[in-house]
């Protein structure tokens, strides 16, 4: 099956990446949340996770 990957850049995105290959799925695009870039209260927010967001692009190429 071909899936998205709700990537936030943290351990258990990859943890989850990695089980989703085991298991025969296909992952075609990989999805992260942003807050709007003028946004600093959102930074800290529950809804993100903003640390290790930079390394998205990363797994990407690691990807192929």
């Amino acid at each position: 099956m071909k899936v998205v990957a709700l990537v936030s850049g943290g351990k258990d995105s990859v943890m989850n990446m990695m089980m989703c290959e085991k298991y025969g799925h296909e992952i075609v695009v990989l999805a992260n949340l942003l807050p709007a870039e003028d946004s600093t209260e959102e930074l800290d927010s529950y809804m993100y996770q903003t640390v290790g967001h930079n390394v998205i692009t990363a797994f990407a190429e690691c990807m192929g």
